[in-house]
């Protein structure tokens, strides 16, 4: 197993192994292999880099250019190709979140002149008074060259002094170079100089001008023109009755290439994201990802082909898949919740980890395996169009063990966190909607007020909660329920989610039904408009947390210790029906569950309504505290005012550099 460059371990020492003479009469290297007699891998690498040194003077001895121009090429478009198609994507998510196309070509401008700055100057580059000029005659700003020099000492800082070098290294071999010392360095400069080209071409993400649909255009309709008059030569030359021969020969006449579809299909090269986003666009239209699911898989996509360096199916392999988990644990957390968040290198992110906590570095167990699996379908897709990927064998292996039994993860509430959390100001009055925790004499009928008993009575989930429409709100044979269903708002976890829900008599005199009816008199179509975020990615249920964790904290200060969240309500409740003797094929209708067997599965049918409610008759009632009020709602509900935003400004030199 090679675990330095030219460096494998044989037994109980390590060798080093390259093609460097040649034999008489052949044409290529011959391997020379080198005992390093050491068990120690740091002694192994300090030799092998004399050797990789000295290796690399007696290939250019033997008139071995460091790198031919084709070679400089094939590296150059072969980055700037794959940095384009990165910077696309990127255009398109952030000009749907509101990004201005001046601030992104500004931006893009920056990033763009700080790489061809480090393609001629190194990872060392700065801006002196020269490139300063230069700048200046290229038409950037002195904001613009200020942010280049402080972009420069970012990624100066962050890589400390070096390029990935397995990601050149890959590069070199794809066409067919050396990868000796100084092959890598340049390799690096070629590598910013690839990337700088893509990104100094913002006036074709940013201002349309996209030549190549020109010339596609072009080639359709040359292509038409052809065939159309081919068409017509053959019909010409039928006879006017023609018989089956005859018809055959019309057939052959006509170019068998007419389709402009098929035309522009055989010049494609092989994408990963291009084959990943078609496997997206046909789940979408089975039914089978919603849009969560396709930005998800589009993310991971997009850090997978970053990793690689490449995005062309000649890459993948079964170790990316490794690598892509290893990135995984090692990048922070907050990773990929930013809008900008790809504009900045995974070596940034990566350097960034090292000075993180331990819990704020990796991803999740659950969260990990999504990424996972999600990867595994688009890999297995790629395969199913005939791209072999050399070794695949799958995730199964990499996959996170859960340790402990799944009811374990989360714990309930007990008895004394529910009266805990609902002796709180939110419920028995507060000083008003910016001090909601501090005691006063309001009470306001919101979100925060509501989904948690909701949550307590009916054992919905945070998001099937928060995301209910005014219409979702029901009766049925003088019953009161709430109806969980998909709808514009948000989807649901799986198809048993759906469900209705009976309304207990507390609910409805905690004030619940004439909440909702005077949301309704407003015009609202949303149960609880306030969670609608400014962007409408942001899940209303995460707009609810914020407001939420801070009641239980105050409430629940060890709950982080004790591993209860909101997801404890279930848990509570889902407890108290059990130990109250409901059977559990009623239990899983109530928590949107499916049957455990493929009786209660397949051949039960949905529990009655009625049945239902005297079952959640049965949780014991931790509201009784609450008083009945009149209905208050919110100012900004009342005035119909939008939330406000919490998008960061795209430019975050400020904020990342102080």
């Amino acid at each position: 197993m090679r675990v330095v460059q030219y460096v494998f371990r044989r037994g109980a020492v390590y060798w080093w192994r390259r093609r460097l003479l040649k034999k008489t009469g052949e044409r290529e290297l011959t391997p020379v292999a080198i005992s390093l007699r050491t068990p120690d891998l740091s002694k192994a690498r300090t030799i092998a880099a004399h050797l990789a040194v000295a290796s690399d003077g007696i290939l250019r001895q033997e008139g071995r250019e460091v790198l031919s121009p084709v070679q400089v090429r094939s590296m150059l478009e072969s980055v700037a190709r794959a940095h384009l198609a990165k910077l696309d994507r990127l255009a398109i998510l952030e000009t749907a979140d509101g990004i201005a196309a001046d601030d992104g070509r500004a931006s893009d401008r920056v990033m763009g002149w700080a790489r061809r700055l480090q393609a001629s100057q190194g990872i060392s580059a700065r801006v002196g008074p020269a490139e300063r000029g230069i700048l200046t005659t290229n038409g950037l700003t002195e904001e613009e060259i200020e942010e280049v020099d402080w972009t420069l000492d970012l990624l100066r800082k962050s890589s400390r002094g070096s390029f990935p070098r397995q990601k050149l290294i890959a590069l070199l071999e794809d066409c067919g170079a050396p990868q000796g010392q100084g092959d890598i360095q340049q390799a690096e400069r070629i590598y910013y100089r690839g990337q700088a080209a893509a990104l100094l071409s913002v006036n074709r993400r940013w201002s349309g001008e996209y030549r190549e649909d020109d010339k596609l255009v072009e080639q359709l309709l040359s292509t038409n023109e052809s065939a159309s008059i081919a068409l017509v030569t053959a019909r010409k030359v039928a006879p006017e009755h023609p018989t089956s021969g005859a018809k055959e020969a019309v057939t052959v006449a006509t170019p068998r290439d007419d389709n402009p579809i098929a035309l522009v299909s055989a010049h494609q090269e092989a994408s990963i994201t291009e084959l990943a986003e078609k496997l997206i666009n046909e789940k979408a239209k089975l039914g089978e990802w919603n849009s969560k699911t396709q930005r998800q898989v589009r993310s991971l996509v997009a850090t997978f082909v970053e990793m690689i360096g490449d995005d062309h199916v000649r890459s993948l392999a079964q170790s990316r898949v490794a690598e892509y988990r290893s990135l995984l644990l090692a990048l922070p957390r907050t990773y990929g919740k930013g809008q900008n968040d790809r504009n900045i290198p995974l070596a940034v992110w990566l350097e960034r980890a090292k000075g993180l906590p331990d819990n704020k570095v990796g991803r999740e167990s659950g969260t990990l395996n999504r990424h996972l699996t999600q990867l595994q379908e688009v890999l297995v897709y790629i395969e199913a169009c005939g791209h072999k990927i050399p070794e695949f064998s799958g995730v199964s292996k990499l996959l996170s063990k859960k340790k402990g039994r799944a009811r374990d993860e989360r714990n309930p509430f007990s008895p004394e966190d529910l009266a805990a959390i609902f002796r709180q100001p939110p419920w028995m009055g507060c000083q008003g909607l910016e001090n909601r925790l501090v005691s006063g004499p309001m009470i306001y009928h919101d979100a925060l007020s509501i989904v948690p008993y909701l949550a307590r009575y009916t054992l919905g989930r945070r998001e099937e909660l928060c995301g209910l429409d005014v219409e979702d709100v029901l009766e049925e044979d003088g019953i009161p329920y709430i109806f969980i269903r998909p709808n514009e708002h948000r989807t649901l976890k799986n198809p048993q989610s759906k469900r209705k829900i009976p309304l207990i008599g507390e609910v409805a005199r905690l004030g619940f039904l004439r909440y909702r009816a005077e949301i309704k008199a407003l015009g609202y179509k949303l149960l609880f408009p306030e969670l609608r975020a400014a962007s409408d990615r942001t899940p209303l249920g995460d707009v609810f947390y914020g407001d939420w964790i801070k009641v239980q904290d105050a409430a629940v200060p060890r709950a982080a210790e004790e591993r209860k969240v909101f997801h404890s309500f279930r848990k509570a409740g889902g407890a108290d029906l059990k130990h109250a003797g409901v059977v559990s094929e009623l239990r899983a209708d109530i928590l949107g569950h499916g049957g455990e067997n493929i009786t209660e599965e397949r051949y039960a049918s949905t529990a009655k309504l009625h049945q239902m409610l005297e079952a959640l008759q049965k949780l014991p009632i931790v509201t009784g505290g609450i008083e009945t009020r009149e209905i208050c709602l919110r100012r900004d509900i009342l005035k119909r005012s939008a939330r406000p935003s919490a998008r960061p400004r795209r430019q975050t030199k400020r904020a990342e550099g102080s």
